[in-house]
């Protein structure tokens, strides 16, 4: 029973070795976590059609859970614009706003009572499909979620979530479009209704992407040279929040302000299961969404980090996360890719990152939330739209496609590894593709940790220090595939392996120079045969057998 509890509950682990190895792994700053949680959560409230502080619910809840029970550990959770997207649309058709408006202060609160609880009862629903998923141990299927394809799926979100806010941007009070082509019915209806624009809204929004989006420009391109992130939402929301407050837009100019934020938390409440289904028609792709974008994130980020997630795992911890938050009336929720990148690059390294954010989540919902009282919605939508900056540059990549196999063993002499790999390269089981390698070569963390690939025993003698990677067999190579060799190439570099790559077509030679192979190797390490590689590497070797030295000067020059 211990020894299932510690797998079920992996993260423990890894903020032990957090807090003892506390100042190399340097907590994020509330400067970082504050901007990247608090006010994005209140901003995809709006997407979700929910009061603004139950984002800052979701913000809270999911990511405590997950921490616990992740595996990714670079992931932040929390609320993200797919998500909140398609939860407003659910909550748009089943609870319609009344055509006649001008809703009285109860009537209001009913309306917004209804729409929370069918919120929370499509968390709760994706939630119970995730866990029910991980019973059946469906984790597998993270293996054909391709990046590109994920990277289609936000592109396109990122393009429904800017037309979904024009009306807020603009000072429109339209209901929201649902259904199909709701993306044109929204651009018609905002066409239709632009003369009807408050010029005051449309100043705010206006001045809001002038300081929002330039400031996010420059935390790109001078990441490595700045301390800190500078803080453009928390400049402009402040400066937002003075503004109307002294300037009374609100009541002289009717600017829509985020108004009261209740302080604690909401009682627990189990979300009303007559509606479920209702909602399980909305709860099955939410529930597949979250998935695809966790796990595709999370294993993006093990791969750069050289360690491994449990796909199953996170179907378990993403389940959990949904359901137990929708207790507190939080809408569905996943991995974040801007907050996830941001505390990256804040320094977090273990799901301690996750902890500190609620912390800082918590202190808005006891202490802060009286500050965000004149702080407009048009800024809530500035920042939604500003935040999908990275989705929309994903429209200028459209890397593709196709099957893999793995890689078997070949032959291994003293010091040189030869191996064959006769299948496509793609995004399916390049994770495979990695964890052979690392065995085979004794790479990092797949030395340690990774259990010995299906294949022959070998006995190896000494460390490698030339391996040939016969390329003969793969006719097909997609970007997934072209930047795990290009990785493996700067991995081999680092540990002084010389890698040789033998009998690649022109096509999948194409591809990995286009993905930057030729960055990390010289075009003395092509080779047209693996017989010449071979006897190549093996001159290498007899000619650097004398000192360890002279084998690594003869293992770095050319032909």
């Amino acid at each position: 029973m211990r020894h299932d509890l510690a797998s079920l509950m992996p993260a423990p682990k890894s903020l032990g070795r957090a807090f003892k190895s506390w100042r190399l792994d340097k907590a994020p700053s509330p400067r970082h976590t504050f901007p990247s949680t608090s006010i994005p959560g209140m901003a995809f409230a709006l997407l979700a059609s929910v009061p603004p502080v139950f984002g800052l619910y979701t913000s809270f809840f999911p990511v405590l859970i997950y921490s616990l029970l992740g595996t990714g550990r670079h992931l932040s959770t929390g609320t993200f614009a797919i998500l909140s997207l398609m939860t407003g649309s659910a909550v748009e058709r089943l609870v319609p706003e009344p055509l006649a408006g001008n809703l009285s202060g109860t009537e209001k609160e009913q309306l917004d009572a209804q729409r929370v609880g069918v919120a929370a009862a499509v968390a709760f629903g994706s939630g119970a499909l995730m866990l029910g998923m991980f019973v059946l141990q469906l984790g597998v299927l993270s293996t054909f979620l391709s990046e590109p394809v994920v990277k289609a799926l936000t592109s396109g979100v990122a393009l429904h979530v800017l037309v979904s806010q024009l009306p807020s941007l603009l000072g429109l009070s339209l209901p929201r479009q649902i259904g199909c082509f709701s993306l044109f019915k929204t651009l018609a209806a905002v066409l239709t209704a632009l003369p009807r624009s408050s010029p005051a809204e449309l100043t705010i929004s206006a001045l809001s992407l002038a300081l929002l989006v330039p400031v996010k420009e420059l935390n790109v391109r001078f990441r490595d040279r700045l301390p800190t992130p500078i803080p453009g939402e928390v400049v402009m929301v402040l400066l937002a929040s003075v503004l109307c407050f002294t300037s009374s837009l609100d009541t002289r100019y009717h600017v829509q302000i985020v108004g009261l934020l209740p302080g604690g938390f909401p009682q627990p409440l189990l979300p009303n299961l007559a509606e479920l289904p209702r909602i399980l028609a909305d709860s099955l792709p939410i529930a597949l969404v979250t998935f695809a974008v966790s796990a595709s994130l999370a294993s993006i980020y093990a791969d750069k980090y050289s360690y491994t997630i449990d796909s199953n795992q996170e179907l378990l911890a993403h389940g959990a996360s949904n359901l137990i938050s929708s207790l507190f009336s939080c809408f569905p929720n996943s991995a974040t890719l801007a907050t996830t990148s941001l505390l990256v690059d804040a320094g977090g390294k273990t799901q301690l990152a996750g902890l500190f954010s609620c912390i800082v989540v918590l202190s808005v919902l006891l202490w802060l939330g009286p500050f965000f009282y004149y702080l407009p919605k048009a800024v809530l939508a500035c920042i939604n739209i500003s935040s999908m900056r990275q989705m929309f540059f994903q429209m200028q990549e459209l890397p593709q496609l196709w099957h893999i196999s793995r890689v078997d063993f070949l032959l291994q002499v003293p010091g040189l590894c030869i191996l064959s790999y006769p299948t496509p390269l793609y995004f399916g089981t390049r994770g495979q593709f990695r964890r052979n390698l690392e065995w085979h070569l004794g790479l990092g963390e797949g030395e340690k940790e990774t259990s010995k690939p299906d294949g022959p025993t070998v006995a190896v003698a000494e460390p490698v220090r030339v391996v040939v990677l016969d390329f003969s067999g793969v006719t097909f190579a997609d970007a997934a595939g072209a930047r795990e060799v290009v990785q493996l190439a700067s991995r081999c570099r680092d540990a002084r392996i010389h890698l040789l790559l033998a009998q690649c077509n022109a096509s999948v030679l194409g591809t990995l120079t286009r993905a930057g192979l030729l960055d990390r190797v010289t075009p003395d390490q092509l080779f047209v045969s693996v017989q010449d590689a071979a006897a190549y590497a093996l001159g290498s070797l007899v000619r650097g057998s004398s000192t360890r030295s002279e084998s690594r000067e003869a293992l770095g020059c050319g032909k």
